[in-house]
């Protein structure tokens, strides 16, 4: 089954996918749906909910972390607070980094693509 485009969440429903990361649309619904393949698993929101492109992202998206701070945010005695991390474009993993690098290898999948700086999520 072929894809007709790719979607990411908007804030309010980033606890069922990662934010950031851009998910293939495999159906839209004539009701102002569609549907997604999120892991495997499809998932059927509402274009209201989401932000939709056509290509699939070849770049790593840059995510401002919000909310209280916890342990994933690293940090600790004597450690600085990490506030952003990326999400690749090709398997989804959240990756921290350091600076403002122009791009990154992936740890999880190994693949190496620029980081997109133009906008944060």
């Amino acid at each position: 089954m072929g894809t007709l485009g790719w979607a990411r969440c908007i804030d309010s429903v980033a606890d069922v996918m990662r934010r950031g990361a851009w998910y293939p649309i495999l159906e839209e619904t004539g009701d102002g749906h569609v549907v997604l393949d999120v892991h495997q698993r499809k998932l059927r929101l509402s274009r209201q909910e989401i932000r939709v492109r056509k290509d699939q992202p070849s770049r790593w998206s840059i995510v401002v972390r919000t909310g209280v701070l916890r342990p994933t945010l690293g940090g600790g005695r004597d450690k600085e607070i990490t506030t952003t991390y990326a999400v690749c474009p090709h398997c989804q993993e959240r990756q921290d980094f350091t600076g403002k690098p122009a791009q990154l290898a992936c740890a999880r999948c190994g693949k190496d693509s620029e980081v997109d700086w133009s906008e944060t999520c």
